[in-house]
């Protein structure tokens, strides 16, 4: 299930505006935190967050879940086996040529492909 972002403790900054990011071409408003395990299929991936600071990708990449196979012959999965909770691949193969596994509980600043629900909406 869902967690709307009021839950979460993480600090978000301004998209950087400077020629090594590309231009953010989605109004920023509609920017949500979400854990990694909670990404949907076709969620724009923006930047990986921590208590500190959001740490924005140089390109906006679509998330395309699918499950993490420790024994992926990628050469990025073998990496996080010795992480202690769940983990789950965002992507595999764009916008890099491996997979781009994520702990599950990891913050990630996305644009939902669907809309997150309101506050309002869980009363």
């Amino acid at each position: 299930m869902l967690t709307h972002a009021d839950s979460f403790a993480a600090v978000v900054t301004a998209h950087p505006d400077d020629e090594d990011h590309a231009p953010l071409l989605q109004d920023p408003v509609l920017a949500r935190v979400a854990r990694a395990g909670d990404i949907a299929d076709g969620d724009l991936i923006l930047a990986a967050l921590s208590p500190h600071q959001a740490d924005y990708f140089n390109e906006p990449y679509t998330a395309h879940p699918e499950p993490y196979n420790p024994h992926c012959p990628c050469g990025v999965c073998c990496e996080l086996t010795d992480q202690p909770g769940p983990v789950t691949v965002l992507s595999n193969g764009h916008p890099w040529q491996s997979c781009d596994p994520w702990p599950a509980d990891d913050l990630i600043l996305i644009i939902p492909a669907q809309p997150l629900p309101s506050p309002a909406a869980k009363e």
